[in-house]
């Protein structure tokens, strides 16, 4: 199963988008599919994080991000020159949260109340 389908599979995802480091379009899926607006915001907002003062945020690449609204989340991480941004409709359980991590090659977004994990990519 591809990178792609996985996303697509996750429990509350309500869109995706896949961009080259350039911020070209790779794949899009839901509420961002073929939404290049959106991308270009999202790279926008990599490009000032990653122009943040190295005195106030010491010589730290930007792995990832996560934007949290009330009823959703935009959760964007960076692996092999890709970015993966997940749009997670936030699910009102106890002290649910939602986390991404990427390792190496791998990117893994997962929704998660105390240690049960219950939705991962990998």
């Amino acid at each position: 199963m591809t990178l792609i389908n996985r996303m697509e599979k996750l429990c509350n995802q309500i869109g995706y988008l896949v961009l080259q480091d350039d911020g070209a379009v790779i794949e899009s899926g839901g509420d961002l599919e073929n939404d290049e607006r959106s991308a270009n915001i999202f790279l926008d907002l990599l490009n000032l994080a990653e122009s943040v003062d190295d005195n106030f945020m010491p010589n730290n690449s930007c792995e990832r991000i996560s934007i949290v609204y009330d009823d959703h989340s935009y959760n964007i991480s960076m692996s092999n020159h890709r970015i993966f941004i997940v749009k997670l409709k936030n699910v009102a359980r106890g002290n649910a949260g939602y986390s991404s991590a990427s390792n190496g090659s791998s990117v893994v977004f997962a929704e998660n109340e105390s240690t049960v994990v219950t939705s991962v990519l990998a």
